[in-house]
């Protein structure tokens, strides 16, 4: 039950900043100004009083626009304050009614504030407008509402939901929801198959490609005994980030009874 447990606990491990970075990125207008670019670049750095002082500077100059109170609205949900990202995507919101990024963004603001009914409807209503975004985008907004019903144990509609989005996109970050649908139901060897056919797909962010790589090192290392496995898969989470202690420690143990065993 612990282990089942650790495994789960790995879901929201990352600081929420780096659990959505990726959208950033998804949804940029090539029409953008450098200065927008440049935000988005000292965000995806985690520079982000910089970039807040950034995007509060071009907000002067050029007047409120969506696309600005959007990204604004980005970093303050990032720095975790929420009660401001609310604001601004509400008040973006009033400009464009139809923008599936800040109703997603209010969906996730909700999702920190534990306001789980409130976060599920902001997602639904970015999913009726997100067809013209694209596959991708639907993709994203399913693995969203997975991710919610996960925090919820809502088990079975978590797992709908991210083969949803494997249908429509085929990341890997679907994958990962779905390998934590399958232990929280206690299927090891679902979840081991899930990771194996995960970890061979494009990721949107490093941090689900790098944990899904840990996962499936813990897995054959605590339920399948090996070590040599085990050690392959965390060095490739540890070249996504080499300091990371965590999958360091896994290595030492990892390579330790690989050679305590003769492998």
């Amino acid at each position: 039950m612990n282990s089942k447990k650790n495994f789960l606990s790995s879901l929201f491990r990352f600081p929420i900043r780096t659990f959505f970075l990726l959208a950033i990125l998804i949804h940029c207008n090539k029409k953008d100004t450098v200065s927008v670019l440049e935000v988005r670049d000292l965000t995806e750095k985690d520079n982000l009083v910089e970039a807040l002082q950034k995007a509060e500077e071009e907000l002067k100059r050029k007047g409120n626009t969506g696309e600005l109170l959007y990204i604004r609205g980005w970093i303050r949900y990032l720095q975790k304050n929420q009660k401001a990202a609310k604001d601004d995507f509400l008040l973006c919101l009033q400009l464009n009614p139809d923008s599936m990024d800040c109703k997603r963004g209010l969906g996730l603001v909700y999702e920190a504030d534990k306001d789980y009914d409130k976060a599920e409807t902001a997602y639904r209503e970015a999913l009726t407008i997100s067809a013209k975004h694209g596959l991708d985008a639907q993709a994203v907004l399913r693995e969203n509402l997975g991710n919610l019903f996960l925090r919820q144990n809502r088990r079975k509609e978590a797992a709908e939901e991210f083969r949803t989005s494997v249908s429509l996109s085929d990341k890997g970050d679907a994958y990962y929801g779905s390998t934590l649908c399958m232990m929280m139901e206690g299927d090891t060897e679902g979840a081991i198959a899930s990771l194996e056919k995960g970890v061979t797909k494009t990721f949107r962010g490093k941090a689900l490609k790098s944990e899904s790589h840990f996962l499936l090192a813990k897995f054959y290392y605590e339920k399948r005994k090996d070590p040599i496995k085990a050690e392959i898969e965390i060095k490739k989470a540890i070249e996504i980030f080499p300091l990371h202690k965590e999958y360091l420690d896994a290595l030492r143990t990892y390579t330790k009874e690989r050679i305590q065993s003769g492998l």
